[in-house]
């Protein structure tokens, strides 16, 4: 290499470093702590209605004290509800631990025992999960880690108190990121057919056709498309019109408009109201000053900071925090790399933003034979589970062999047998014609959890009608053509005849709610 070719590589070199410098005293630099002030109080307080919301209306009781089974997240088995009142203690815990933290009392054991308590409660039961609370134990966590309570809090009126009306610019910046997560992902998972053709979207529109004045018009196809349209672009639009000055306002009350819709349309309880107050972290981060008129900090430019001049510590919690936030950019996508729509197989489909993207109507019956005796019964588990889970975990093909494998292993702590555990689940996916969602000829009983693609999930064959399905769940088998079940063989000729697999299926009805027992079967 010439001195010129030399030259040219050390200054391009320079440039590159002089960026880096630049970005990074741009991170680094102090930015007023008001915005994430405001969001902290506003987090504590919804925090702390949510807890009581959930005690006050029996949901508590419902999901996490009545069922005797819960449907954990692999891995989480251990992870157990506290006894009887133990519940009611644990959110009564929660609440005054968002009350401290609106108030900024006692602000690190408050968020580290509200972070700990609601990760706890969040990974009780599968079948509670929603968006929104997986956002709020992130955003908890985040507020343990970043020092929030330097200003407009308890322990700032101490006179030895540490206060500080600045933060890094990183620290908004991550919260922001946060934020962004359910608006970005959650417009990118909805390029799909059935999203653009509008379901589950029109049935949900049609559910509230009998709202006073407003009702007739959910069922309008123009409104429909613009339920459609602009829940993309307000996906996808939200973060850079909210972070560029001339559209911020108008953006945000778009916003507004968005969530408090969101509010009446969907049962999805304290996300709106969430999304609301962490929207204007978007804002100028003294925006509360401004509004309340208070004396505004200085501010300055950044100044660049060379990466070789931070300390090794500094260096490593930076590399931490860019593989944090990459890895919530590549998560969320992990359901390509599995076979089939996630809307289907739900593999990939927990904690990647996907919201209002599917509607499932399931019928679903499990079939134990007992492999000493061959003998098949139809198991009822209703009486361990609650409406909530009754209704929500066919959906989903882990759940379902969740259950089956503790079908198996009550079989064999009450009989002290090995037995066979099967599932007939038919799917009607967004208005479509019910299918086979899974191998009913499969044991489950033998087949393990975790991440690994299953073979089992019968690939989705049914397309999406332009009129949706609408036949009752109780005459689907009157008009699906049901599977020979393998495990239902025929008696011997010099045993009673029993039922033919057919005639067995058209007996029992499939129900959302599940199947009575009794109506056993026999197999040589």
């Amino acid at each position: 290499m010439n001195v010129c070719q030399l030259t040219v590589a050390n200054a391009a070199d320079s440039r590159q470093e002089s960026r880096a410098a630049w970005w990074l005293g741009w991170l680094l630099a102090p930015v007023d702590i008001a915005s994430l002030v405001a969001f902290r109080v506003a987090f504590g307080a919804i925090a702390c209605w949510w807890a009581v919301d959930y005690m006050v209306r029996g949901r508590l009781q419902v999901a996490y004290i009545n069922p005797q089974f819960h449907f954990t997240f692999y891995g989480f088995d251990w992870v157990r509800p506290w006894p009887d009142v133990g519940m009611y203690l644990h959110f009564v815990v929660l609440a005054f631990a968002g009350l401290a933290i609106a108030t900024g009392f006692f602000y690190r054991v408050a968020t580290l025992v509200f972070a700990v308590g609601l990760t706890y409660v969040f990974l009780l039961d599968r079948t509670n999960y929603q968006n929104h609370y997986y956002l709020l134990v992130l955003t908890s966590w985040l507020l343990f880690l970043l020092p929030l309570n330097g200003d407009w809090s308890v322990e700032a009126l101490d006179r030895n108190a540490v206060r500080s009306h600045t933060v890094p610019r990183w620290m908004l910046w991550l919260v922001r990121f946060h934020i962004a997560l359910p608006y970005v992902f959650g417009g990118l998972a909805k390029f799909e057919m059935d999203w653009f053709a509008g379901a589950p979207l029109r049935q949900t529109l049609a559910a509230h056709a009998t709202w006073p004045l407003i009702g007739p018009w959910l069922l309008d196809e123009r409104i429909v498309q613009g339920f459609i349209w602009g829940g993309l672009l307000l996906d996808l639009g939200a973060v850079p019109l909210l972070l560029w000055r001339p559209t911020r306002i108008p953006a945000y009350l778009v916003c507004v408009a968005f969530h408090l819709l969101n509010s009446q349309l969907f049962s999805i309880h304290i996300f709106p109201w969430f999304m609301l107050a962490a929207t204007t972290l978007f804002f100028e981060p003294d925006w509360p000053r401004r509004l309340l008129r208070a004396e505004r900090l200085p501010t300055s430019l950044p100044v660049p900071v060379a990466w070789r001049s931070l300390h090794i510590r500094a260096r490593v919690s930076v590399a931490l925090l860019g593989a944090y936030c990459l890895f919530h950019c590549v998560w969320p996508l992990r359901h390509h790399i599995y076979p089939g729509p996630a809307s289907w197989t739900e593999q990939g489909h927990f904690f990647a933003w996907r919201m209002m993207l599917r509607g499932k109507t399931v019928g679903i019956r499990y079939y134990l034979t007992d492999t000493e005796t061959g003998q098949t019964q139809l198991v009822d588990p209703r009486p361990i589970l609650s409406p909530i889970q009754v209704g929500t975990f066919p959906r989903d093909p882990e759940m379902i062999l969740h259950l089956a494998h503790h079908i198996r292993d009550e079989n064999r702590r009450r009989n002290g047998r090995e037995a066979e555990v099967r599932a007939l689940v038919l799917t009607s996916l967004n208005g479509r014609k019910p299918q086979l969602q899974i191998d009913p000829n499969v044991d489950l009983a033998k087949e393990p959890r975790g991440f690994h693609p299953r073979p089992w999930i019968l690939p989705l064959v049914e397309s999406l009608p332009e009129v949706p399905w609408t036949v009752p769940l109780a005459d689907w088998e009157r008009h699906v053509e049901l599977p020979s079940l393998s495990f239902l063989r025929p008696q011997r000729p010099d045993r009673p005849q029993q039922p033919s697999a057919q005639s067995v299926l058209g007996t029992i009805p499939l129900s959302p709610q599940l199947a009575p027992t009794g109506n056993q079967v026999r197999r040589s």
